[in-house]
């Protein structure tokens, strides 16, 4: 019998590409959906045979590509897969012959080409570099699934030298967030240290704080769980995360942090998190 956890919501969950799931050891697939609540609806998956993970999707087999909806729903399809993949983030992965596969909000495929995107390194949650002679120039793939080139004045991609999900930090210390727009946003007034534990929309830090970055690309300090003890977060997700007991926490789309109970089910024991 299927079960559905806060199933109802699902009908007014909002666009982002913040949906995400866990593979249990015993193959049931836990989904997450943008608004942090999460599923059991009766999918199942063998880890042994996930040859890929990214954010919002998964390969089984080297040709099952399976992705995950806004409203947390999970989609099979065969598909062509690359013999060679460069790298991949939360919602995209691309080839060593330039293929680029996006994935939107609708958990539909998009497939494109680009000579440049071989060249492809540094591989963020929503964005990467590609590498010229000169330069390393930077795209964001949206959440409608688009590859955009995005810039901000007085930012050179070689000064990063810690990449996240939906935000990097370069060499001084200066951490931008990039939207699910395809944004890039300094946040040059705000003093954060070192990045430590690093998801795919929150991060900690190495004064032990824990930052979110909200869709629209706002970086926010939240309200914590009372349950929520910082040092013992385990396994990082895309917009969740595992503390050492089995407890699961979601990050939503506007950067708020939920403690959720998935019934009758020990979440020490997930196999397969995603990125």
């Amino acid at each position: 019998m299927k079960k559905l956890i806060f199933a109802l919501l699902t009908v007014f969950s909002m666009s982002s590409f913040a949906q995400s799931y866990i593979v249990m050891d015993n193959g049931l697939i836990i989904t997450t959906d943008s608004s942090g609540f999460a599923y059991d609806i009766g999918d199942y998956a063998f880890p042994l045979k996930i040859t890929m993970k990214g954010g919002q999707f998964f390969v089984e087999e080297n040709k099952v590509l399976a992705t995950i909806d806004e409203n947390g729903v999970l989609f099979r399809k065969y598909e062509v897969m690359p013999e060679t993949v460069l790298g991949q983030g939360m919602n995209y992965f691309i080839s060593s012959e330039g293929d680029i596969f996006t994935i939107d909000t609708k958990g539909m495929v998009h497939l494109s080409k680009n000579e440049a995107f071989k060249n492809a390194m540094n591989f963020g949650g929503n964005y990467f570099t590609v590498k010229t002679e000169k330069t390393l120039d930077l795209y964001v793939v949206t959440q409608t699934g688009e590859v955009v080139p995005a810039s901000l004045e007085g930012l050179d991609m070689k000064s990063v030298i810690a990449f996240g999900g939906n935000y990097f930090m370069t060499n001084r210390g200066v951490l931008h967030t990039v939207s699910s727009e395809g944004a890039v946003i300094s946040h040059a007034d705000k003093r954060i240290g070192i990045l430590q534990k690093r998801g795919g929309n929150y991060f900690t830090d190495s004064t032990g704080m824990i930052y979110t970055v909200a869709q629209d690309g706002r970086l926010i300090l939240p309200g914590l769980p009372l349950s929520l003890k910082i040092n013992s977060i385990n396994k990082l997700g895309s917009n969740y995360f595992l503390d050492l007991s089995g407890g699961l926490f979601t990050v939503d789309r506007d950067g708020n942090i939920w403690e959720r109970v998935v019934e009758d089910h020990d979440m020490r024991n997930a196999r397969i998190i995603s990125l």
